[in-house]
């Protein structure tokens, strides 16, 4: 999601499983249902904010709620799936992260990633979860830490394998990064070493959005 100096949002070349995971906060295996061009059309979309300024997150998020059932009709229910995900849990000899300064107008930050590390500020496990499931992993990602809303400023670095490859920016079918021995672990061993938290293959119940309803919008 673009938002130019004025605060217009502006996409282009989206599809609308893009939109709805963007403002819902939820990983593609959590939509359910639904015809196949929600994946494979794409559209521009340019959309100005009802409120002053450039928006935050939630709000750009509501922005594209309300976009997706004006425009394209879109309706759901949601439900509990048991899904394969990524749950993040604290190691048996505890967390290494450090919790940031309270300040409310902070917002969270998100930087880098990979082998360069990302540097994440003022964020929740959860929120940080978000961006794993969004920007890294190919499965939805929850917090089992206990630490609830508390923030916290930390650095991970690691080496992407696989489909990671492509959500640190690398091209479809890229060949596998040479090897480094100075080069950081994968981001399962990185998890334990650097911020004393477990990232674990689970099955567990998630919400998911059920579609009921969408429709291609007409020209405008």
């Amino acid at each position: 999601m673009l938002l130019n100096q004025s605060g217009m949002l502006n996409t282009t070349a989206t599809s609308v499983s893009d939109l709805i995971k963007f403002a819902y906060g939820v990983h593609p295996k959590q939509i359910i249902g639904g015809p196949a061009w929600m994946e494979s059309d794409k559209f521009d979309v340019t959309g100005k904010p009802d409120t002053p300024g450039i928006p935050n997150v939630p709000q750009l998020q509501m922005m594209i709620q309300k976009l997706l059932a004006e425009r394209f009709q879109l309706a759901f229910h949601k439900d509990k799936r048991e899904l394969n995900v990524y749950a993040i849990t604290e190691t048996k000899t505890g967390s290494k992260i450090t919790k940031a300064d309270p300040n409310p107008l902070a917002v969270p930050g998100f930087a880098g990633g990979g082998q360069r590390g990302m540097n994440v500020r003022n964020s929740t496990i959860a929120e940080f979860a978000g961006i794993l499931q969004a920007n890294v992993l190919d499965r939805p990602v929850i917090d089992q830490t206990g630490f609830g809303l508390d923030r916290f400023n930390f650095i991970l670095k690691w080496t992407p394998e696989g489909a990671q490859l492509q959500g640190a920016g690398a091209p479809p079918n890229a060949p596998p990064p040479v090897p480094d021995a100075d080069a950081p672990p994968d981001i399962f061993t990185a998890f334990q070493q650097q911020l004393g938290l477990k990232l674990d293959s689970v099955k567990a119940p998630v919400d998911a959005l059920v579609i009921d309803k969408v429709e291609k919008p007409s020209d405008n």
